[in-house]
């Protein structure tokens, strides 16, 4: 299997449960043991954390109490050795998930991606909101905005 190099380190996270129990859906309490228990990775605040957070951003589905990946399984290639960076559990503003979107389509550094939408902000006077600004970046970069278009319509408009 060849390793999905736009594969996020919360879909890694999210995928080892199911991997590690060879199970296509857990129960919350498994989901969790497996993070915290098994795999050593974090406590269980933290892994519930990491739940609703998957959950959130749409990598999990509670069917029925049990948890479902919305993605494949089967294309996630876990690398030998690995261990989630502790900022992970730290909830990200909708800004910096917009700019880890694009940097995980287009392979581009955050840093880099952060200068642009700067850059684009000051050509736009400020008249906008800045995370309307990294939509527009996004869709200049030919990033596929739907994923997070709503939210920002929600924080912006409602």
């Amino acid at each position: 299997m060849v390793p999905d190099l736009a594969v996020d380190e919360l879909t890694l996270v999210v995928a080892a449960p199911f991997k590690k129990n060879a199970a296509s859906s857990l129960s919350l309490r498994d989901f969790e043991f497996a993070l915290s228990f098994d795999l050593k990775w974090m406590s269980p605040t933290e892994a519930s954390k990491v739940r609703d957070l998957a959950i959130k951003s749409k990598r999990l589905t509670l069917v029925n109490a049990m948890l479902k990946p919305v993605f494949d399984l089967g294309n996630i290639d876990i690398p030998h050795g690995f261990k989630p960076e502790i900022d992970l559990f730290k909830e990200k503003t909708l800004l910096g998930e917009i700019i880890e979107h694009i940097s995980t389509t287009t392979g581009m550094a955050l840093r880099d991606i952060a200068a642009k939408i700067n850059v684009k902000h000051e050509q736009l006077s400020d008249i906008v909101d800045i995370e309307v600004t990294a939509l527009l970046v996004a869709r200049e970069m030919k990033c596929d905005i739907d994923p997070v278009y709503e939210r920002v319509y929600d924080a912006i408009i409602r």
